[in-house]
């Protein structure tokens, strides 16, 4: 009997057409692919082709491109550098030689016609300098820091009759593939000094706790800010955890807090919020301790690691810091805002009306719509107010308006804490030997007395000393004679009561120079007061600066002022000699990140290639039809 063999299967010719017709198709796509791959050099053209390869070559075009910005990056950076070091050095240059010319007009050989001419020359150099302060590179200031980004205007221009400084005081960086930003540009703060001048207070404003001052504007309880996280809370005796790693506010801390502990018990007590820091308050019977989980610092940081029972105890203070939303109502410190600021820069003045202020950035706006060249800023400490002057070549004097509130706040270039090293733009006052007179004083009645300032490095020396040497002199001071501070502008208010027939003068003792260096070598005559000059204004030092008073002190004949400017101008060839050291070592990274960029990109080229291109050997070997 004969029978099929199991091996063989059944087909129909409609599936052994159907088999064969992909077959063909496959053959003739692998064929297509093999011809693609010939044509293009290219073995991957979509991801479907080599999945496994594809997240490379992804990653490798993205590395690409992101080397191609670096590189134009960087090719930037250089062009930048490049300018600012030819600036630089063309800025020496100018200062080399003005230097020589005031060496040159200092004794037997220079009068006053040649110095006038000199003068001439100087100016000629001044505009120089500020040409060379105002390069740009595509629109870029060279020297103006975060504020001269490609608007392609000068940021050294005529102001007041000085030069006023319209850039930041940051410099500018991009990515060029190090680990941080690479520096390109340069700023006029510390390429010249153009910020140089700052009324820096000495008064602390000891903000206090509100409950919207936020975490990030407090220093701390331990002066390090503020860390998130969570805090154990135990209230008679149970334990719970206190989520803080989401709060936002001083008062979001209270609102977290009462919260918890009046889900343990509704009648243990509270935290509240004043003054320095915030208080923990058990209620009669009550035991409340709050501490740090294991290993954080938040209730440290907050002052509020406390325990207490039937009692209130008050955590540390959290150093709360000034920020422009700081409402003046919660300084510590009492500032009459009433009287205002008098503000005399170059020859103009103006008042800083801040009897409208509330808020730090209100007195802020007050300073700039004066349109003087001057930031009210905040200190570093976040603790008080800085004046900074943008405007170089002017002296700045920030004096009372019948008020307090220069001193208050700290800002008054002549007050009681105003050093006498200070005066006359850092020369000093220029007092006697130890233990001889520096004033000689004459009233009216006759009374003569003399003072010796030796001892005084501060204005409320200069106060205490001549207020002890009247009273030596049989005088009763407040009531026959007074010295004192102005209480409108700057300068001291030496007043005579006496009655009599002598004028009333001061006058400089011996060889001393003090009464004209304070301001108040005056013969008033049968006038009963003497106003005092200010010689404490303050002023930017810088090239500029020095470059606009050399020039005055030629044309005006003056060899001591030409001196004085002459050695100034030498501290700023100093200051920009290193500016430009400053710049080569930019520069210097920029070219080994260039070097080391174009490495890189050369390699992940070849690697992409590796992963991207066919072996067009391979491709034909498999299919010897596609060498036809």
């Amino acid at each position: 009997m004969s029978t099929i063999s199991p091996l063989l299967s059944r087909t129909s010719n409609l599936m052994s057409s159907e088999l064969l017709r992909r077959r063909l198709q496959e053959t003739q796509r692998e064929l297509l692919l093999a011809q693609d791959q010939i044509s293009t050099g290219k073995i991957l053209s979509r991801g479907s082709d080599a999945p496994s390869k594809i997240s490379a070559v992804l990653h490798l075009n993205q590395a690409k491109i992101q080397r191609e910005q670096q590189l134009l990056n960087l090719e930037h950076a250089r062009g930048v550098l490049n300018l600012g070091d030819a600036a630089l050095r063309d800025v020496t240059d100018i200062l080399i030689e003005a230097q020589q010319v005031a060496s040159s007009q200092i004794g037997v050989g220079s009068d006053a016609v040649t110095r006038s001419t000199q003068a001439d020359v100087i100016d000629a150099q001044l505009a120089g300098a500020i040409e060379a302060a105002n390069r740009q590179f595509n629109g870029l200031a060279v020297f103006g820091g975060n504020n001269g980004t490609g608007d392609g205007k000068a940021v050294f221009e005529s102001f007041l009759g000085g030069i006023r400084y319209l850039g930041g005081d940051m410099s500018l960086g991009n990515d060029g593939g190090a680990l941080s930003d690479l520096t390109f540009n340069s700023n006029g703060l510390e390429a010249f000094g153009a910020l140089s001048t700052r009324v820096e207070t000495l008064v602390d404003l000891d903000p206090q706790a509100s409950g919207q001052v936020r975490l990030r504007d407090i220093d701390g309880a331990r002066e390090r800010g503020f860390s998130a996280g969570a805090i154990s809370l135990t209230v008679n005796g149970v334990p719970t955890v206190v989520d803080l790693t989401t709060v936002d506010t001083l008062s979001d801390i209270v609102t977290r807090v009462n919260d918890a502990i009046t889900t343990l018990d509704p009648t243990a007590g509270s935290i509240s919020l004043g003054g320095g820091g915030y208080t923990l308050t058990a209620n009669a019977g009550s035991t409340i301790t709050i501490t740090d989980s294991a290993g954080g610092t938040t209730a440290a940081d907050l002052g509020l690691d406390l325990s207490a029972t039937s009692a209130s105890v008050a955590g540390s203070d959290l150093n709360v810091k000034l920020t422009e939303r700081t409402a003046l109502s919660t300084f510590g410190t009492s500032v009459d805002f009433s009287g205002g600021l008098l503000i005399t820069h170059g020859e103009n003045a103006e008042v800083a009306d801040f009897s409208s202020a509330t808020t730090v950035q209100d007195l802020q706006n007050v300073i700039d719509s004066l349109n003087l060249g001057l930031r009210l800023s905040i200190n570093e400490d976040g603790t008080g107010l800085d004046l900074v002057s943008e405007v170089s070549g002017i002296e700045l004097s920030i004096g009372e308006n019948g008020g307090t509130t220069a001193e208050d706040m700290g800002l008054r270039t002549l007050g009681n804490t105003t050093l006498l090293s200070d005066f006359r733009n850092r020369v000093g006052v220029q007092t006697s030997e130890a233990g001889e007179p520096d004033l000689d004083i004459t009233l009216h009645d006759g009374t003569n007395f003399t003072v010796d300032l030796t001892a005084a490095s501060s204005v409320a020396d200069v106060i205490s000393l001549t207020q002890a040497a009247a009273t030596a002199a049989g005088l009763t001071v407040g009531v026959d004679f007074d010295i004192a501070l102005a209480t409108t502008g700057n300068g001291f208010a030496v007043t005579d009561n006496t009655v009599g027939g002598s004028d009333f003068r001061v006058t400089n003792a011996g060889l001393s120079f003090a009464a004209e260096n304070l301001g108040i070598k005056v013969n008033a005559g049968s006038g009963s007061t003497i106003a005092g000059t200010d010689q404490s204004k303050v002023r930017v030092e810088n090239m500029f600066t020095h470059l606009q008073e050399l020039s005055t002190a030629l044309r005006n004949n003056d060899e001591a002022g030409i001196t004085l400017a002459g050695s100034s101008i030498e501290d700023d060839i100093d200051t920009v000699v290193s500016a430009r050291a400053r710049v080569g070592v930019q520069a210097k990274r920029v070219e080994e990140q260039l070097t080391l960029i174009k490495d890189r990109d050369n390699q992940e080229q070849t690697m992409l290639s590796q992963f991207q291109h066919a072996d067009l050997t391979e491709v034909i070997t498999r299919y010897p039809q596609l060498q036809l």
